[in-house]
């Protein structure tokens, strides 16, 4: 969950933000699970950040830059808790995290537009549980890079009744560690990407294709007993991936109402079985407006 405020214009088009929220690594990190346009958060943040996401406490600035050319730029720098389950699990220290974003929008016609960010994300842990029971002391840093590109296809006088959106993201995991098995310091390394194509074919309907890949590290000692497992960071197999492709339909009955039938297909080598599954997702709000993505 999320709970914080923020304050507009505490200078010169930068706003403040406290509290527990969703971080801004890319664009969907941001969307809360039912402002998704699939079921659910893309294969590759989901391994690396964990099912929900990157959501911490701290705090957050967003800096409206001056213009570059005909395109709007922002900057954002968070400094966060270091809570994350999945990246920070052995942070004894309580160090915070830190994360930049610089996100650049512009207009390619009256009916396109282009975005395109960069984010990066530091974090560090220090206490290590070692096989025989012992645990060991060495402050080890954790980065993940991101970029994204959206390009959205709007006809002005037709915006309720036709688009074409299409976005892509990548990700990339740099995790420094004290092995498990005793045998000293380590690099985990993994990354992956989706992209997705949507269009509208009516003012009610949506119909969609996401592709998931993620590629894990390889580490003969991903499988050990310990606190927190390194899977799916890192599992034993050799040349490990995983991939899934998703083709969704989307019906707004309303505003507040939309319903979803999406089928999932996944495949890998070295991480699971062939998995098939279908989603039938009803979502609905109440209040005076819509609810937003975030």
């Amino acid at each position: 969950g999320e709970g914080y405020m923020t304050l507009y214009d505490v200078a010169d088009d930068i706003n403040l933000t406290f509290g527990k929220f969703r971080q801004q690594f890319g664009v969907v990190n941001r969307w809360h699970k039912h402002g998704l346009d699939q079921v659910d958060f893309p294969l590759a943040l989901r391994q690396i950040f964990g099912s929900g996401g990157l959501n911490q406490t701290g705090l957050s600035l967003d800096w409206l830059m001056p213009p570059a050319g005909d395109a709007s730029q922002q900057l954002t720098f968070q400094v966060t808790d270091g809570s994350n389950s999945r990246l920070f699990g052995d942070n004894a220290r309580n160090r915070p995290s830190l994360l930049a974003r610089y996100k650049n929008y512009r207009d390619l016609s009256k009916d396109t537009y282009l975005e395109c960010g960069l984010t990066g994300l530091v974090g560090w842990n220090n206490e290590w549980d070692i096989q025989g029971g012992t645990v060991q002391n060495s402050s080890e840093m954790t980065t993940v890079l991101g970029a994204d590109l959206s390009v959205l296809w709007e006809p002005a006088e037709k915006m309720r009744y036709r688009n074409v959106e299409w976005r892509n993201e990548a990700y990339w995991l740099n995790k420094e560690l004290l092995a498990p098995d005793g045998s000293g310091s380590d690099t985990i390394k993994a990354w992956g990407m989706y992209s997705y194509l949507q269009t509208k074919i009516s003012r009610t309907a949506d119909i969609g294709i996401r592709g998931d890949f993620y590629v894990p590290d390889t580490k003969s000692y991903a499988n050990l007993t310990s606190p927190l497992s390194l899977s799916p960071l890192a599992v034993t197999s050799d040349n490990p991936y995983l991939w899934q492709v998703s083709p969704y339909i989307t019906w707004w009955q309303s505003p507040f109402v939309k319903f979803r039938a999406e089928y999932d297909y996944s495949n890998g080598k070295g991480i699971e079985n062939p998995e098939h599954v279908i989603w039938l997702q009803v979502i609905f709000s109440a209040g005076p407006h819509k609810h937003e993505r975030y």
